[in-house]
């Protein structure tokens, strides 16, 4: 039995570009240059308009004996004010071949009651398998009417090497949320988790 399928031009445009931005978003490659330092590599390949929010992390850890470089991309809020992000977007380059890397995309970490300053980026088993996740510490400022402090919020993703994707683990990340805070009534909030040790101490602790 024969099938045909009729679309306007304007239908087989939309087909054509959804299926052009799926194939980028999973199979993306990029290229780096003989004798590039890794600086020089994710300096070159930073979105337009955007400064680094982390120095960049050289690893092994997310994939066994697979060299990455992961790099925290910040969008300033104000040209005046380079420090402070509306948001950060996170890159992962993992090595495929000599000089050729898969680039995949994590984030967006938001602005939430302050711009977003990552504090660390560091590696720790976040579930059943042996595969370490990737955990990205950040630190906002609080400057409120009621409150003023700090909240920090960890951010914990996991890689699946099937569909190349990052993974954030939202329900896990926000076990590890807490806001460092004086309030105008005269209370304080203390958070736990300000530092990777305390996370992969807890980590441990809940059995992963």
């Amino acid at each position: 039995m024969n099938h045909q399928f009729c679309f306007s031009r304007k239908e087989l445009l939309v087909f054509i570009t959804l299926c052009f931005i799926s194939f980028q978003s999973v199979c993306q490659q990029v290229s780096r240059k003989s004798g590039e330092s890794a600086s020089q590599f994710i300096g070159r390949l930073k979105p337009a308009g955007t400064i680094l929010a982390h120095p960049e992390v050289e690893t092994s850890s997310l994939i066994q004996n697979t060299p990455a470089i992961i790099a925290l991309y910040g969008y300033p809020t104000d040209k005046a004010d380079s420090l402070s992000f509306t948001k950060i977007m996170g890159h992962v380059y993992i090595q495929t071949q000599t000089g050729s890397y898969r680039d995949i995309q994590f984030g967006p970490i938001d602005e939430d009651g302050g711009s977003p300053e990552v504090l660390s980026v560091f590696f720790a088993n976040a579930n059943k398998d042996k595969v370490s996740e990737l955990i990205v510490l950040t630190k906002y400022p609080q400057r409120h009417y009621d409150y003023t402090g700090d909240l920090y919020e960890t951010h914990i993703y996991t890689l699946t090497t099937k569909n190349n994707q990052l993974t954030y683990l939202e329900k896990l990340s926000e076990k590890f949320g807490g806001c460092e805070c004086e309030y105008k009534d005269g209370r304080k909030e203390r958070a736990i988790y300000k530092n990777a040790k305390d996370i992969k101490t807890r980590l441990k602790k809940m059995g992963y």
